[in-house]
């Protein structure tokens, strides 16, 4: 299978008024949505629960929260927790390691774990932020739904 533009879901095609029958796959899945903030995954250090609520919050207003994208979600907070969290620590100690000898002199040097823990953290961050559309560039080619008080047209320019 080519790739190509990634494929936007029918119900946000209708909700902004671009979808074209010939173009919609007649039995595409539709999952639930969800109409309330669900409370941070309890394995989240706190660094990964305030960015649940953050993100959670964000899906919400936007009508765009799935029960099946839960899991995935809570990944993606995992990771960026864990990126905070080793960001927090090497920010207070230093990324690297330094051993003396008993004259006070460096006989080695290292980078910390929490360097390379960090970096990978973000890049499977990263990869899953790109599926929900976090990242700018995969924000771009995600429409939002819209939501009542989201249309331009309701928007009052003096009021």
């Amino acid at each position: 299978m080519g790739k190509g533009r990634k494929k936007i879901p029918t119900a946000i095609k209708k909700s902004q008024g671009t979808l074209v029958k010939s173009r919609t796959l007649e039995n595409e899945m539709e999952v639930e949505q969800i109409n309330f903030l669900p409370e941070a995954p309890d394995y989240l250090n706190d660094f990964g629960k305030l960015e649940w609520t953050s993100v959670a919050g964000e899906l919400l207003q936007k009508n765009m929260l799935h029960l099946v994208d839960l899991s995935l979600l809570s990944a993606y907070c995992n990771e960026m927790g864990t990126y905070l969290e080793c960001s927090e620590k090497i920010k207070k100690e230093g990324a690297v390691e330094r051993t003396y000898d008993k004259d006070g002199r460096l006989r080695a040097s290292k980078t910390k774990p929490e360097v390379a823990m960090a970096r990978n953290a973000l890049d499977r961050a990263l990869k899953i932020a790109v599926q929900f559309g976090f990242t700018p560039s995969s924000r771009a080619s995600i429409p939002q739904p819209e939501t009542p008080g989201n249309k331009a047209e309701d928007y009052d320019f003096f009021g």
